[in-house]
């Protein structure tokens, strides 16, 4: 039996080019199943923030408790929750003609200090609780079930950090 036949095939079954060409998208298929399966190393942070509202109107306070948990991206986020609530006075500040800066107490509206505790999931070094980024200084929205509030964070602390690895 010959190698080559004369209508060029090989042992007679398949063309060479055809069999070049078969190989070649054999292994394309194999080196994208192998690169779309990836392993990415993500970090488990429970991390606790408080965040500060300025001039909130005192009939919302009454839809914000503590162990409420947080909503994010039309769903809840169970792995975060409010721990703390610190409620006081709105302090005004003025400064009258000859440059004297004088404070007073707000009769109305108060200052809101609240404490999160949650877990941030995160591939990269960012902390997240649920879809917001966290860093002291930067905006933050708390949003429950039934009150939503902007404000800035004052302070993140980290309390327990472990890596995960995970296939996707």
């Amino acid at each position: 039996m010959k190698i080559v036949d004369e209508k060029g095939r090989l042992f007679g079954l398949v063309n060479p080019l055809d069999l070049i060409i078969l190989i070649a998208v054999i292994a394309l298929v194999a080196g994208l199943a192998t690169k779309t399966k990836t392993i990415v190393s993500t970090t488990v942070t429970e991390v606790e923030l408080t965040a500060f509202f300025k001039k909130v109107e005192p009939e919302l306070l009454g839809n914000l408790n503590t162990e409420d948990p947080l909503v994010g991206a039309g769903g809840f986020i169970d792995d975060a929750k409010i721990v703390a609530i610190d409620v006081r006075p709105h302090i005004e500040t003025s400064i009258t003609n000859t440059g004297e800066r004088i404070t007073a107490e707000d009769p109305y509206y108060k200052d809101v200090r609240v404490t999160v505790r949650g877990i941030s999931r995160s591939a990269t070094a960012d902390l997240r609780v649920g879809l917001q980024e966290i860093k002291a200084g930067r905006e933050y929205w708390l949003k429950t079930q039934f009150i939503q509030l902007q404000g800035i964070t004052e302070s993140v602390q980290v309390l327990d950090s472990r890596e995960v690895i995970a296939e996707e």
